[in-house]
């Protein structure tokens, strides 16, 4: 199993490094009232190959994910790009991870998860809409939804959201395009 991941990351990374030089590079910062802590750094090469790196912290879990995946286009404005990752936590001997989080080592629970889910409406510079987010494990479900207020600028764009449910969350994002 390990060689065929190395495998794949391998041709993943090979196909991005050949691709022509038209690319994108995103960073995003997010802190919220939850003290969840988020900073990811994703780059997609032209020919839609996506390499991310992230780090997300909650009280009592820090996490290091590293994923590849391809971007698919499904109509004029829609972008989505499934993702493999790798994951190290620093707590509870966390690895593994595929959008349905597989545990192969540890004591974590298997667990899948949707954060963030947000849909808007374009609005001039502005964007209104929704923000979702849902975690499922060992049958308990948290779930949170809620406006969102999004401001895009020459450097990307500042957003605003406030989730409730189980929980209640102000979530503060910048985002960063160059």
């Amino acid at each position: 199993m390990r060689a065929e991941v190395v495998l794949a990351s391998g041709m993943l990374v090979t196909g991005a490094v050949s691709a022509p030089a038209a690319a994108q590079t995103v960073v995003e910062l997010r802190a919220s009232t939850t003290k969840y802590r988020f900073l990811d750094l994703s780059h997609a090469f032209a020919n839609r190959v996506v390499l991310d790196a992230l780090y997300l912290g909650v009280p009592g879990m820090n996490e290091l994910y590293l994923g590849a995946g391809y971007q698919l286009r499904p109509a004029t404005g829609i972008s989505v790009a499934p993702l493999l990752y790798v994951v190290g936590g620093k707590e509870n001997d966390v690895l593994g991870f595929a959008g349905h989080f597989f545990r192969t080592s540890g004591r974590v629970s298997d667990y899948r998860f949707v954060d963030a889910l947000d849909l808007t409406r374009a609005l001039g510079r502005w964007e209104l809409g929704a923000s979702a987010g849902a975690y499922h494990t060992s049958g308990d479900l948290t779930a949170l939804a809620g406006p969102t207020v999004k401001r895009n600028d020459q450097r990307g764009s500042w957003a605003v959201s406030a989730r409730f449910g189980s929980d209640t969350e102000l979530r503060l994002l910048r985002i960063l395009t160059f």
